[in-house]
């Protein structure tokens, strides 16, 4: 009966032993998780906020580039559908794919890709300060007259620099990439260069009325809002973008 009893459970050392190995794995995890890079840090603590519960707001807040850069790409793509099918009156087998192309692709590598480095990344180097201001509260944000004024700065880029001269360009470039009949890509930009300077008085116009107060209110967002709210208020640019400027122009025949 002694050996059965002392059979029974695991020895006292053997206990011990692993408790022991627990503790050592425990301290050992603590000590390189703190010598890990502050931004991974931040990933896996998000990371693990958004797999407890927090849901798809603390997987935004953890991840604000993967997060806009899907938003802008589903966003661009589905405005124009939105455009073809409800204000053009098509239905889904009569979508033209092709000019859906133009903004899935814009949507992706410049909305999603350049736009976030130059607003997010350049900025700050270019308006420093600026991190500080848009996660502060409104209150603070009210008595910040240098961080007000940053954000102006901000606003008079984006409007008179950005959109003008960065966007409009490579909008129409990509579409000629897309629509156009030419494989060369010298062509891609001469031609759609040529759209966007016959079109550049009617564009601005209607960027700046849209896109100068929208972005007072953006560049005073915290900094992991401030893409996808763009994003959200590009759905209804890009509608009109889609409807204006998405199908394919074509020449009126020269008279002889």
């Amino acid at each position: 009966s002694s050996k059965l009893g002392s059979s029974r459970g695991p020895k006292p050392e053997r206990m011990n032993a692993m408790s022991a190995a627990a503790r050592r794995a425990h301290v050992s995890f603590a000590v390189m998780r703190q010598q890990l890079p502050a931004s991974f840090k931040r990933f896996s603590t998000g990371a693990a906020a958004a797999g407890s519960g927090g849901g798809l707001l603390a997987f935004a807040q953890a991840n604000p580039f993967v997060t806009q850069l899907g938003v802008s790409t589903v966003k661009t793509g589905a405005a124009d559908i939105l455009t073809q099918t409800t204000v053009e009156g098509k239905g889904f087998w009569e979508i033209d794919w092709k000019r859906n192309m133009v903004f899935v692709l814009f949507g992706a590598a410049y909305l999603g890709g350049f736009q976030y480095w130059i607003q997010v990344n350049m900025f700050r180097k270019w308006f420093p300060g600026m991190d500080r201001f848009a996660n502060s509260t409104m209150a603070q944000k009210l008595k910040d007259g240098p961080g007000m004024l940053s954000a102006a700065k901000q606003v008079c880029f984006d409007v008179f620099v950005h959109l003008p001269f960065m966007y409009f360009p490579v909008f129409y470039s990509v579409k000629e990439s897309v629509q156009g009949s030419s494989w060369n890509p010298v062509d891609w930009v001469k031609d759609g260069c040529t759209k966007y300077y016959n079109n550049f008085a009617k564009d601005f116009q209607v960027m700046f009325t849209l896109w100068a107060p929208a972005d007072v209110v953006l560049f005073s967002l915290p900094m992991w809002l401030r893409m996808p709210g763009r994003h959200m208020v590009s759905f209804g640019w890009t509608a009109y973008l889609s409807f204006l400027r998405g199908g394919a122009q074509v020449e009126a025949p020269k008279k002889d």
